[in-house]
């Protein structure tokens, strides 16, 4: 995933886990969600976090039309890359 939004989605790394990129004057967080090998959230053993299979967009304070799409393109993006689903109460699929 770090290496997806580095490249193709353009993102700074800014810590373990989180990406920042500046979209129209906003900054735009990615954060992923460590899980566990059972797919249990929030588990750091010391084996590491075997993967990340939740990321979470922080919405900027100010949110247009243009920015709510770019920001659900990216979400689209991370899903189809992954395989992943985006969760239909945030209104993006």
């Amino acid at each position: 995933m770090e290496q997806f939004l580095i490249r193709n989605l353009e993102f700074e790394k800014v810590s373990h886990l989180t990406f920042c990129k500046k979209i129209n004057g906003e900054h735009i967080k990615i954060r992923g969600i460590p899980a566990d090998k059972d797919g249990n959230y929030g588990i750091d053993t010391l084996d590491g976090i075997e993967e990340v299979n939740l990321i979470e967009i922080d919405l900027p304070k100010y949110i247009d039309d243009i920015l709510e799409q770019i920001i659900a393109d990216i979400a689209t993006a991370i899903a189809v890359e992954f395989a992943w689903i985006i969760d239909e109460d945030h209104g993006l699929s």
